[in-house]
C-alpha cells in the first residue's frame, strides 16, 4: 500500500533537512528586512549553550479511495556546550480508510562528530558528521538556520508567539538549497529517490528581543505515483541557556551498524 510508504517517508525527510527532487522556481529577490532578521539570529545563536524543541505535525496522503492521516511528535534536548543532543520521534494513526503498522518512537543521539540513529529493526547505525560545518548546523535550530541561508528569503511581518512578540521569515528552498544543509540520517532511503516534491516551504519566527528562533514551521507536499501526500511540521524552540540533560542511550558498540541499517542499503 503505497500511502503510508509515502507518508512516512515525507515525515522523516521533514524532520531532516531533506533532499528529494525538488524544482527550483523563479524566486524574487530577497528582502532586506529578512535578511537582517536572519543575519542577527545567526549571530544570537553562536553562543547559545543550550535548548530544548518539541515537534509536532500531521502526515496526510491518499491514492484512489485510500487514505491515512498520520500524527508525528517528537522531543529534542541539545546542549551545545557539550556537543550532545538526544531526539525521540514517533509516529502513529490519526485516521484514514487504511491502518498503518504502529511502530515504537525512534531515537537519535549525537555526541560530538559522531551521531547514532536507532534501527527499525535491531541496533544502531553510526554516521561519521562533517567537522567542517558548525556543530549547532546539526540541530533543529541550526537546521532551520541554515536552510534560509541558502534561498531567498521574505519578510512576513510581525505575530505573537504564546505571549512573545516575533518577526517572520518564510523562504521556498530549492532541491540544490535542501541538499546543501547537511543532517543526520533518520529514516531508509528506500524509494526516496523515486518520490517528487512539488512545494516546500520553511516559515521561521525569531524573537523581536533576543532574535533567537521560537518557532519554525516545514510545510510540503510530495506527489509519488499516482499518490498525493502533504505534510506540516512545526518545531517549538523553549529553554535557551537552562540546564538541560543529554544521555548516552544504552546500547552496546557490537549493536552498532557501520553501513547503514539493516534492510537500508
Amino acid at each position: 500500500m503505497r500511502p503510508p510508504l509515502v507518508a512516512v517517508l515525507v515525515g522523516f525527510l521533514i524532520l531532516t533537512s531533506g533532499c528529494l527532487g525538488l524544482t527550483a522556481p523563479d524566486q524574487p529577490p530577497s528582502d532586506q528586512r529578512a535578511l537582517d532578521a536572519l543575519n542577527r539570529s545567526q549571530n544570537a545563536t553562536a553562543d547559545v549553550r543550550s535548548y530544548r524543541t518539541t515537534v509536532d505535525g500531521t502526515l496526510s496522503t491518499s491514492e484512489s479511495d485510500e487514505s491515512v492521516t498520520l500524527a508525528v511528535t517528537g522531543n529534542v534536548a541539545v546542549d551545545v556546550a557539550g556537543r550532545r543532543m538526544n531526539a525521540t520521534t514517533g509516529i502513529e494513526d490519526v485516521e484514514g480508510t487504511v491502518r498503518t503498522r504502529q511502530t515504537a518512537p525512534k531515537r537519535a543521539y549525537i555526541s560530538g562528530y559522531t551521531a547514532y540513529t536507532e534501527c527499525a529493526r535491531m541496533g544502531w547505525e553510526r554516521q561519521n558528521l562533517s567537522e567542517s560545518r558548525s556543530w549547532l548546523t546539526y540541530t533543529p535550530v541550526g537546521q532551520q538556520l541554515a536552510v534560509l541561508n541558502e534561498t531567498n528569503v521574505y519578510w512576513r511581518g510581525t505575530e505573537v508567539i504564546d505571549g512573545t512578540e516575533t518577526v517572520v521569515v518564510v523562504g521556498y528552498p530549492s532541491k540544490q538549497a535542501l541538499r546543501a544543509v547537511p543532517d543526520v540520517r533518520g529514516a531508509s532511503a528506500t524509494e526516496i529517490q523515486d518520490t517528487n516534491i512539488e512545494n516546500a516551504t520553511v516559515t521561521l519566527w525569531l524573537d523581536s528581543e533576543t532574535h533567537r528562533p521560537v518557532q519554525a514551521q516545514r510545510e510540503i507536499e510530495v506527489a509519488d505515483s499516482g499518490a498525493t501526500a502533504t505534510a506540516t511540521v512545526t518545531f517549538d524552540f523553549a529553554g535557551y541557556d537552562e540546564p538541560t540533560s543529554v544521555r548516552r542511550p544504552e546500547f552496546d558498540e557490537d549493536e552498532i551498524w557501520q553501513l547503514g541499517c539493516p534492510g537500508t542499503t
